[in-house]
């Protein structure tokens, strides 16, 4: 089967198109027949040797890509899904611990994957595999209920766009988000979002305050990091949750320690790839009721040929794209 591959973290010229032997399922495996390798920020990370010192070394040579859609070739012992099946995947081992989906077929840990909602395209579903239970465990993590308030940094970005449907979806009071773009603050709004503040024209504590009634928030879920954490902290009011799950905008914040003092306000750390099976299931149950309903609905940007895999590499990288990138087979 064809295959991309590095040998090298050394950026998108070191991936090679190869042919390679087709995976065979074994175990709690299944192997799935790809149409949608996703082409996410971790690909990127991994791809350009840009990934934390504290995580396991990546296991070389590689076949990328952490996430994506296709069909079920081989169900194996797997009683929830069946030969024929558009499904979705991804965790933190594919395409750095193991081989990715940037291949014909990739075999898949059955409790990786899910089946895709009618209502979602292949291409929306590869980044929407992991996004959505990012985001709806990150809420259920800061106590989320209906009639809460939440602000989610980084419209156009995948947890942004999840977090911010998937509040408004299950009942929040208000939901509100940022972009450092007019451009994108009104792509935003073209696209049904419609509490999303400019950066470029006003402070995030400052637009918070004016589309929530002069106060903030009780949720805030950043995928950011860098410096927006810190005006997060700005953004709170008594006994709120910050919930960090990334750092796209820097690894280090420096916070004012007296926005979280003055009104009991904590910051967590989470990672979805600590969740149990049970918590992916709860968490891709809830997105394919939300998206059959119509009440979400995972944004996509564009699909770029399979051979082209270090053009979409650079675009994600690059271009920030509003909503999902996968390569096309």
């Amino acid at each position: 089967m064809r295959a991309w591959m590095i040998e090298q973290q050394s950026g998108p010229e070191a991936l090679k198109l190869v042919e390679i032997d087709k995976p065979v399922a074994s175990g709690t495996e299944i192997l799935v027949k790809m149409t949608a390798p996703g082409v996410v920020p971790f690909d990127v990370a991994i791809i350009n040797d840009q990934n934390e010192a504290n995580f396991p070394p990546c296991s070389l040579p590689l076949v990328p890509g952490n996430q994506g859609a296709g069909v079920v070739e081989d169900a194996g012992t797997c009683t929830r899904l069946k030969v024929g099946d558009r499904v979705m995947f991804g965790a933190f081992p594919y395409g750095f611990m193991r081989a990715g989906s940037w291949a014909e077929y990739c075999s898949v840990e059955q409790d990786h994957a899910w089946k895709i909602p009618d209502s979602v395209s292949d291409g929306a579903a590869a980044q929407a595999a992991v996004a959505y239970p990012t985001a709806y465990r990150a809420l259920v993590e800061a106590g989320f209920e209906a009639g809460k308030t939440v602000l989610v940094p980084g419209i156009g970005g995948s947890v942004g766009n999840a977090g911010y449907q998937l509040a408004k979806a299950l009942g929040a009071a208000n939901v509100i988000s940022t972009t450092s773009s007019s451009a994108k603050a009104e792509q935003a709004r073209q696209a049904g979002f419609d509490n999303v503040i400019d950066l470029s024209r006003q402070s995030m504590v400052e637009g918070v305050h004016a589309l929530n009634g002069g106060e903030g928030v009780d949720i805030v879920i950043d995928s950011i990091g860098g410096q927006i954490l810190a005006e997060t902290a700005k953004c709170i009011k008594r006994y709120s949750k910050i919930i960090c799950l990334g750092f796209a905008a820097g690894r280090e914040s420096t916070i004012t320690l007296a926005d979280l003092i003055l009104y009991r306000g904590s910051i967590q750390g989470y990672g979805v790839y600590t969740c149990t099976p049970e918590e992916w299931a709860d968490a891709w149950t809830v997105f394919t009721q939300l998206a059959d309903a119509g009440k979400i609905k995972p944004l996509f940007d564009r699909s770029f040929p399979f051979e082209r895999a270090a053009e979409a590499l650079r675009y994600t990288e690059t271009a920030r794209p509003f909503g999902g990138v996968a390569l096309a087979i």
